[in-house]
């Protein structure tokens, strides 16, 4: 795990100077060394954070011929396997470590090997010889990678924002219709970044850069291509495939640990650590007290596998100090209240490992969320039998993002407004409605936030899959990992989700949606039926707790009065940006006034041109 850069252009050399205060922007994702390669047409730039191949796996590297140079950001679990390949094919390798197998693998298949790949990852490889660079990035951008241009057509790439605009070379400019998504969702999505004038490499994608022209390329989707199987044996192959994954993601030269919320899948993930190791595993878990407190049953898990277990209770955090370091964490506004603890718990853990596994996928490939039961439920309610009062207290409870009450109740609510499922799944997150947006740009032309092409399946995936691919394309990497990564790399601690292994998420697309969630409130069938086994019975029938952080105590904060103020002043950024903001907002309690708060936080921590 680590931090890259790159420039690339006639003039790259001559960008040096650019390359290293990218490099130095990032150096909290790799601590341990950095370094810069200034080549003829590109510069590479890399902050290590030393976990497989410590004494020769320095970067950036090249292969022996030094024809290909490459950054990596990322880990490849099956690399030892890739390499055996690539040694009949021919290959020779002076390190032990994955980057090198991946420069050979790019050699020997090209663009292909991304498919060959069983990791996380963001690199950028450049040819020497045909003065091209390949960029790549993983299946759900575990790995973030964003890219820019300057007036003079030089490609600047780095894994942080901070860092393109660290460069000097680019005059950051506020894209309002990304705003208006923040607005939509809670956190800017995966395919477009806060800013007008740089991009993000979407998460399965690879970019190609020659003679000054770019090229983006899918290469993977969600594919749901139903399969006919039994509860039965489809819990077999799963336990098979998530005990292949957390054996491979078990793989480092420095100890790795795991988070442990108590939760099914983190559960899951610690006990089959445990059982492909002949020490205590680290696991770590952390509470705030009366709010937000699943230590009992972590502790549950711990005992039962004997883990070397780490627990801290922090009561009510300094929430005024955190969410202003949270506007410098993360380089774009973010409006998940779960960052805090997860922030907290990485830096709880990162003083005693370097890397740890973590449960993070099994909610969107299994069911799990508690809005599932009502969309799958909603699929069987003809939308005459539903009542628009119904509608109105659901829309009221999405906003506090509490649990509802009924599953009956609000299915008949989706289905009375909305005939497509993928659509009932987007508005159960929606912060901000369209007409409510509207309303705090006031007179300022916006083109409102419509989910299009990118998140939408195809007409052939049907039924709750549609839900599903949503949240696979959009909320999972546009929320969840980067909530992660942001929070964890701070501290320079490596995350590693084996629930999204490529051989788990491809077999965990071909089964049936009736295998994952049915119409009453059960949800995660199938992993409960492989793994239930694994848990203490304690956890088997309890509710979903989630991390979120109790948002009306914290706004209710003393401390956080000022910063109120400050935030919802009639001449703050915040209210220049989106005038039909009142004053009296401030005065919130729930997610949506966090959501205003957070978006002026990061205003005022920027100058950013509208």
């Amino acid at each position: 795990m680590c931090g890259i850069t790159a420039i690339v252009g006639p003039r790259a050399k001559s960008y040096a100077d650019a390359n290293a205060r990218m490099v130095d922007a990032i150096s909290h994702r790799g601590p341990d060394a950095r370094d810069a390669w200034s080549l003829d047409g590109c510069t590479l730039g890399h902050a290590r954070l030393a976990i497989i191949d410590l004494t020769t796996g320095a970067q950036p590297m090249s292969d022996i011929s030094g024809r290909w140079s490459i950054a990596f950001n990322g880990e490849i679990y099956n690399y030892p396997e890739l390499r055996d390949k690539l040694e009949a094919l021919g290959h020779e390798f002076r390190t032990h470590s994955d980057t090198e197998v991946l420069i050979a693998g790019y050699k020997e298949w090209g663009a292909a090997v991304v498919d060959r790949l069983r990791g996380m990852f963001a690199f950028a490889l450049w040819d020497a010889q045909e003065r091209a660079l390949f960029v790549a990035r993983d299946l759900f951008g575990e790995k973030p990678l964003y890219y820019a241009t300057t007036n003079d057509g030089t490609l600047l790439l780095a894994s942080e924002l901070k860092a393109i605009i660290a460069s000097g070379l680019i005059d950051a400019q506020l894209d309002r219709d990304a705003v208006d998504a923040y607005l939509t969702l809670g956190y800017v999505p995966p395919d477009r970044t806060i800013y007008r004038n740089i991009e993000t490499l979407p998460p399965a994608h690879h970019l190609t850069w020659r003679d000054g022209k770019i090229v983006v390329t899918r290469y993977w989707l969600p594919k749901f291509d139903t399969r006919t199987i039994s509860l039965h044996d489809a819990a077999d192959e799963l336990r098979r495939l998530i005990r292949q994954a957390v054996e491979r993601q078990m793989t480092a030269d420095v100890p790795v640990g795991a988070f442990l919320s108590g939760g099914l899948d983190s559960s899951t993930v610690v006990a089959l650590m445990q059982q492909h190791s002949n020490i205590p595993v680290k696991t770590f878990s952390v509470g705030f007290g009366k709010y937000i407190n699943e230590l009992p049953y972590a502790r549950a898990v711990a005992e039962r596998y004997n883990t070397e277990h780490h627990e801290i209770d922090l009561g009510e955090p300094d929430v005024a100090t955190l969410i202003q370091r949270m506007a410098r964490v993360y380089d774009e506004p973010f409006a998940d209240t779960s960052n805090i603890p997860t922030y907290l718990v990485s830096e709880f853990a990162r003083r005693s490992v370097k890397v740890v596994l973590s449960g993070d996928g099994g909610d969107e490939l299994f069911g799990g969320y508690w809005w599932y039961p009502a969309l799958a439920k909603s699929e069987k309610i003809a939308a005459p039998l539903a009542q628009w009062a119904v509608l109105r207290t659901f829309s009221k409870l999405m906003r506090h993002r509490y649990r509802p009450l009924t599953i009956r109740s609000h299915a008949a609510g989706l289905a009375a407004r909305w005939s497509d499922v993928w659509t009932r799944d987007i508005m159960t997150q929606t912060v901000f409605r369209k007409h409510e947006r509207a309303r705090l740009w006031g007179s300022g032309e916006v083109a409102s936030f419509e989910p299009g092409g990118y998140y939408k399946p195809s007409s052939d995936t049907h039924g709750l899959n549609r839900a599903f691919y949503f949240d696979l394309t959009s909320y999972l990497p546009g929320d969840i990992l980067v909530k992660v990564d942001r929070a964890a790399m701070a501290h320079g601690l490596e995350t590693r989700a084996p629930l999204l292994d490529r051989d788990v998420v491809e077999f965990a697309l071909s089964l049936p949606e009736t295998l994952k969630v049915n119409g009453t409130a059960d949800t995660k069938l199938v992993l409960k039926e492989a793994c239930r086994q694994f848990w203490p019975e304690s956890l088997w029938n309890r509710p979903k707790q989630g991390f979120g952080a109790p948002t009306a105590a914290w706004l209710a904060q003393p401390a956080m009065r000022p910063l109120l103020d400050r935030v919802f002043a009639a001449n703050s950024p915040l209210r220049t940006l989106l005038p039909g903001v009142r004053g009296d907002m401030k005065n919130g309690s729930d997610y949506r006034a966090w959501s205003l708060f957070t978006l002026g936080l990061w205003l005022d921590a920027r100058e950013v041109k509208p």
